[in-house]
């Protein structure tokens, strides 16, 4: 499965980026398309990306090859770069549950119900747990 397009166009984009800084170790220009292809299989195998979250993939891998840039003295291998993928952010928590009242009425009949099924006969008070 390919990489999404936006992940792709990350990648292109810091290939040709790092290729600007003329760093030991780097391709060819006309050999940049064929680099890229191979780095794509290479973080295929390495990382997982997800079609639904490939805006946000996108931009940690802009950031891992700002980072290597920052710090480069060669031109990298794929490895260089997923070592500094920022991890994704975690996801949204969901807001607590509202709690509504149990009606007098109801909570009574389930108390009834479950003391009825209790196996051990501890009185439970549902009124007490809305």
């Amino acid at each position: 499965m390919p990489l999404p397009k936006q992940v792709f166009n990350a990648l292109i984009d810091g290939l040709s980026e790092l290729a600007l800084l003329r760093l030991p170790d780097h391709p060819p220009a006309k050999g940049l398309p064929a680099v890229a292809l191979a780095w794509e299989k290479a973080f295929i195998a390495r990382a997982e990306w997800h079609e639904k979250d490939a805006d946000n993939d996108a931009k940690r891998l802009s950031v891992a090859f700002a980072k290597y840039a920052g710090v480069a003295e060669r031109f990298p291998c794929p490895k260089d770069v997923l070592d500094r993928l920022p991890p994704r952010p975690p996801p949204p928590v969901l807001p607590a549950p509202e709690t509504v009242e149990c009606p007098p009425e109801i909570a009574a009949e389930l108390n009834k119900l479950f003391n009825k099924m209790s196996i051990n006969k501890e009185e439970k008070n549902y009124a007490k747990h809305s």
